[in-house]
């Protein structure tokens, strides 16, 4: 979980930064029974006149495993981990027109309704905002990005997209030739790893919209 942090973080700060982009899905993604971490491929929403950028990523389903304020009422809600209320998008690549691929690390979530079932991650069409994760400030950065990643390298082992984005992390966090001092937030359900040894420097990879469906 550290090495995932730490990469996430590195990337982000050598990544180039697309502040804001509302994407578009390129397709229907179905839930799958017991999968979690989903490829995704998306284009930028713009005018139809334009040459529009490309976009690739991750969704992945989440849980609030914190507290929240009811700002109507002031109510504390409990943590509620084994109840998904959503799924978190990491957009990592970037293709517009005439212009090289860049990597990028936008973030933003498709929450579901708590009225209807659901059974799209995404569909196609449906648009999601995303912004920068490095220009956000530390208090409004999504709440879900430490239960993300502990989700994604736990599918790692058979899930090819958690897969992927762990290898692509990592090889960002290579390539920059410097090592990740950020700690992770430990998972309340573990026990507390202040007597843990510390994390080892993340290996060299080899090569290698917000609507809810109703």
């Amino acid at each position: 979980m550290l090495d995932a942090l730490n990469a996430i973080f590195i990337a982000a700060n050598i990544a180039a930064q697309t502040l804001n982009v509302v994407a578009r899905a390129d397709e229907d993604i179905l839930i799958q029974k017991d999968v979690k971490v989903y490829a995704v491929s998306m284009t930028e929403q713009a005018p139809m006149w334009t040459d529009k950028c490309k976009y690739e990523g991750v969704m992945v389903e989440y849980a609030r495993d914190w507290e929240e304020e009811q700002l109507s009422t002031g109510v504390i809600l409990a943590p509620e981990p084994d109840k998904p209320i959503g799924y978190a998008l990491i957009l990592t690549k970037e293709r517009c027109p005439e212009k090289e691929e860049r990597a990028i690390l936008n973030v933003g979530d498709s929450p579901s309704s708590p009225f209807f079932g659901r059974k799209h991650v995404l569909r196609e069409g449906n648009p999601v905002d995303t912004r920068d994760f490095e220009s956000m400030k530390e208090e409004y950065r999504p709440k879900w990005m430490p239960q993300v990643l502990r989700t994604i390298e736990a599918e790692a082992p058979n899930n090819p997209a958690a897969q992927h984005f762990l290898d692509e992390m990592r090889t960002r966090t290579a390539a920059a030739g410097v090592e990740a001092p950020l700690q992770a937030e430990p998972n309340p359900e573990e026990p507390n790893p202040t007597n843990a040894e510390p994390a080892q420097p993340l290996a060299e990879a080899e090569p290698a919209e917000r609507a809810a469906e109703n």
